[in-house]
């Protein structure tokens, strides 16, 4: 038998109850959860913010394309002006998505196939198509031979617009454009982006 010295040495721990274990074990669950779920969310939001940016991103760099092109509009003479009566840098249809213009880019002697271009929305989609004809009503009906120049498996252009502005005196006539392309995230159209600009065309149109 112990003696009382012996018996009052002996130290005595109490552990956790099993009410106690469950509770530590359902705070750290719920604990655990809200992690979880604000990572989820992180990582979500992230994503979407890589679309969102990829998206703007893509739309500057077609707007920055048509830009390049229309300010070339008319370059190497009379013969490249467009537009009912052949007397206009560029010509654009009534609807204002599609716009028809000509430019000798490859420095020929003479008109070929692929100085004649035209840049319209078709099928929600930023397409492209050379060897037209001068008049873009009559251009942009037709269905066949269009080149997409946009991703339409990321990003679905929404609208297009095109709208003429003229600056005219006695011996030439200036024209300019303004472009309204906008556009959405193919897999979420809540995610939406329009980007506007000013062109002007660099070579004037001489009076006769």
């Amino acid at each position: 038998m112990l003696n009382n010295r012996e018996t009052t040495g002996i130290n005595k721990h109490k552990g956790f109850s099993l009410v106690e274990l469950l509770i530590g074990l359902l705070l750290g669950s719920v604990l655990l959860v809200m992690i979880i779920s604000l990572y989820v969310t992180g990582i979500s939001t992230g994503s979407k913010s890589l679309k969102y940016s990829r998206l703007r991103s893509d739309l500057q760099s077609l707007i920055t394309l048509i830009e390049s092109d229309i300010r070339r509009a008319g370059y190497g003479g009379n013969e490249y002006l467009v537009g009912v009566g052949a007397s206009a840098s560029f010509d654009i249809n009534d609807a204002q998505n599609c716009l028809v213009y000509y430019y000798n880019h490859n420095e020929t002697a003479s008109l070929q196939h692929n100085n004649k271009m035209a840049i319209s929305l078709k099928n929600r989609a930023l397409k492209f198509k050379t060897g037209v004809g001068q008049v873009a009503n009559t251009v942009c009906a037709t269905t066949n031979g269009w080149v997409g120049i946009s991703d339409d498996k990321f990003v679905t252009i929404s609208d297009l617009i095109f709208t003429e502005m003229i600056t005219s005196s006695a011996s030439a006539t200036l024209r300019s454009v303004n472009i309204t392309l906008t556009g959405e995230l193919a897999s979420d159209s809540q995610y939406n982006h329009s980007i506007s600009s000013h062109v002007q065309v660099r070579n004037p149109e001489l009076s006769h």
